[in-house]
């Protein structure tokens, strides 16, 4: 997933970004940020307890959209949009959703609806499955577009079966729920609101509604599997709810026009101080995005999202030397291991275009990539990185890395053979990069 050239090549902004592209008329963008990803694992890690699966078996993906919309596919491939987590009024509404999805996955679903597809609809299954596999080879702007046609294509006969394993997912996130001592009757206040949303607010409204049963009818459902959960009645977890207003004030922030925000977040405390410094540094207003973050700030100076976002808002001041020094206390501060801080401090420090500090920033990008190999905007950096320092070997094998993640087989060839001739010999970039071309040297010969 991916990002630069000093400030303003590709902004990083608050939210890493990928652009991806599809054959529908509005790309889809799938976004990275460590407070959403760390606070859904930690609601995942809870409705995980009393499962087989863990967090680690799960690709969680974000779409930046304002439809709401969530759903699986194969491989435990779950993708939330945003605006689930802006309507959700209450993080165990969120966590509804979560566990709605988990349904599926533990239940087989995704597998069921390939085998139904394939009765349904012999041409539909290919570009289904081209979708699966496109998405678990890395090439996820493939993938996606892939599954969208691929679950367009089906004819009517999916509805039914569809229906069938909404209505079972609901009566298992019940449980799931239950289980785990999160009030499931949030699953219920979540469906009225999609009830009462217009087709604009619905990705795709009539494919939502003739493929979910009808919302009174999931209520009741629900509503009798609350009744076989007779102690599901949990009290609310305040931390996790300030957690999800602060995390829900930033998605407005970032998905929502500044004046919408404004409107909405205007009484001043420190929830609207965060959605209106995240509006504002989008709007341009650099100096109210400061001062909002150096009052949240200085109340509370273990936090690490204020600091990652006032750094990012200096370094697109090309203010290099506070946009290190507020990213490094972010890091020391999340009080984990995480692929994006560590690359977008790889970032600030390239930016000098000094070596001494790109040798510095060559080990945070190591360790980024290390947490996450799939990063491919990392591996981006990291050639830029050898060839500032003129190390032009090495800058060829992550390029070559890089490449072969985004689907860009060719070019990933290429750039190994390049690595190849020059690195040093056996060495771990040496095996990798003769491994690259081993497994692509078929496939690019076959397309030439």
């Amino acid at each position: 997933m991916a990002k630069v050239r000093k400030a303003n090549f590709f902004l990083l902004k608050v939210f890493f970004i990928i652009f991806l592209t599809s054959s529908s008329p509005k790309a889809l963008e799938i976004i990275r940020d460590a407070e959403l990803e760390l606070f859904t694992d930690d609601i995942l890690s809870i409705l995980l307890n009393y499962s087989q699966l863990e967090t680690d078996d799960l690709n969680v993906y974000f779409i930046k959209s304002n439809q709401v919309n969530a759903f699986v596919t194969g491989g435990k491939n779950i993708f939330i949009n945003t605006e689930v987590i802006i309507k959700s009024e209450d993080y165990r509404e969120y966590a509804s959703v979560l566990a709605h999805e988990l349904a599926h996955i533990i239940g087989g679903h995704i597998f069921n609806t390939s085998v139904e597809i394939t009765n349904l609809s012999l041409n539909a299954l290919p570009i289904y499955l081209l979708g699966i596999v496109g998405i678990m080879a890395g090439a996820t702007e493939t993938g996606i577009a892939g599954v969208m046609v691929g679950q367009a294509s089906v004819n009517d006969g999916y509805t039914y079966y569809s229906r069938t394993q909404e209505a079972s997912a609901d009566q298992a996130a019940v449980s799931i729920l239950c289980k785990n001592k999160i009030d499931a009757k949030y699953l219920v206040s979540f469906l009225e609101k999609l009830n009462n949303l217009s087709g604009a607010e619905l990705i795709d409204d009539r494919g939502y509604r003739s493929t979910h049963p009808k919302t009174e009818s999931r209520i009741t459902w629900i509503n009798s599997s609350l009744n076989n959960n007779h102690d599901c009645n949990y009290k609310i977890n305040e931390i996790m709810q300030k957690r999800f207003e602060f995390l829900k004030a930033k998605l407005h922030g970032y998905t929502h026009h500044h004046s919408e925000t404004e409107s909405q977040y205007n009484k001043g405390n420190d929830i609207d101080l965060y959605a209106t410094a995240v509006s504002s540094y989008f709007q341009g207003n650099h100096s109210r995005s400061i001062k909002n973050l150096e009052t949240l700030i200085s109340k509370y100076p273990e936090n690490p999202f204020y600091k990652e976002l006032i750094g990012e808002i200096y370094f697109a001041n090309n203010n290099y030397e506070k946009a290190t020094f507020y990213q490094k206390n972010a890091i020391s501060d999340l009080q984990t291991e995480n692929d994006i801080y560590f690359m977008i401090l790889g970032n600030y420090l390239l930016s000098y275009d000094i070596n001494e500090k790109s040798m510095i920033g060559i080990e945070y990008l190591k360790k980024s990539i290390h947490l996450n190999p799939k990063n491919a905007y990392s591996w981006y950096l990291l050639g830029r990185a050898y060839a500032q320092i003129d190390n032009i070997p090495l800058a060829n094998y992550a390029s070559a890395e890089r490449y072969f993640l985004i689907g860009e087989r060719s070019l990933s060839y290429e750039f190994a053979l390049k690595a190849l001739k020059n690195i040093e010999q056996y060495s771990p970039e040496w095996y990798r990069s003769f491994d690259l071309i081993e497994v692509l040297k078929k496939e690019v010969s076959t397309n030439r």
